[in-house]
């Protein structure tokens, strides 16, 4: 009797600390960390949110949760309690679903690689395509810094015609990627994070090229109430 009753105890208390498994499950690795704390954020009101965290003694594999109703920027950011920490914060477009997070300590976000989000497969390929674009701002910054020393004029002119015109294809781009993936929430948040200053018209036309189900998402409803202020 003794022992039936410690088993249903055992049972009971098992079942209580059993939580259900939340929407999106994000399963992160860290290679040489042995020590420290990983939160899941997210943005609510502005402000970045600890939604979710855990503590990690040893190097392993751990998981994180959230509830949600269509793909949104999440966070993982790692706080070993060092002054050093700066560079601390991995982005990620999350999902409903299996997310998985593999990184090393040493390169923590740089060397981070995201699978199981379709969404965030979507906003690397844009990633990609604007690196490319910001060596070249840089390359052509170096050059217009170099025609300030000689004094050149010609060259300043045309450093800052180019410069004008790469930011002019910058912008097309964003906003062709952002027609092209109109059935993906990555359309909108391309809009709100990188198109604020542009013309309404063209965030209007990212804006009615959108599914449905992109317009009734977070940053679907924010981008129509942003043009609708315009």
């Amino acid at each position: 009797m003794k022992h039936t009753i410690t088993k249903l105890f055992l049972i009971a208390l098992l079942g209580s600390c059993s939580a259900p498994k939340k929407d999106m499950q994000v399963t992160v690795e860290v290679k040489d960390l042995k020590k420290g704390i990983l939160y899941l954020e997210r943005v609510q009101d502005s402000a970045l949110v600890a939604i979710d965290s855990i503590f990690l003694g040893r190097e392993e594999a751990v998981v994180l949760q959230a509830d949600l109703d269509h793909p949104e920027l999440f966070y993982i950011l790692l706080d070993r309690n060092q002054t050093d920490d700066i560079d601390n914060r991995i982005p990620f477009f999350g999902q409903a679903g299996e997310i998985s997070i593999q990184t090393t300590l040493d390169d923590y976000v740089t060397k981070a690689e995201v699978s199981g989000s379709p969404t965030q497969k979507i906003y690397s390929a844009y990633l990609q395509v604007i690196r490319q674009f910001n060596n070249e701002e840089l390359d052509l910054l170096a050059a217009y810094l170099q025609a300030q020393i000689s004094q050149n004029a010609d060259s300043l002119n045309l450093v800052e015609q180019q410069t004008a015109n790469l930011s002019k294809r910058k912008i097309l781009f964003t906003v062709n990627f952002a027609v092209n993936n109109a059935n993906s929430v990555v359309a909108p948040y391309l809009a709100l994070s990188e198109l604020s200053n542009v013309s309404k018209s063209l965030l209007d036309t990212i804006a009615t090229s959108m599914s449905d189900d992109v317009a009734n998402s977070r940053y679907g409803t924010l981008l129509t109430e942003y043009v609708s202020e315009l």
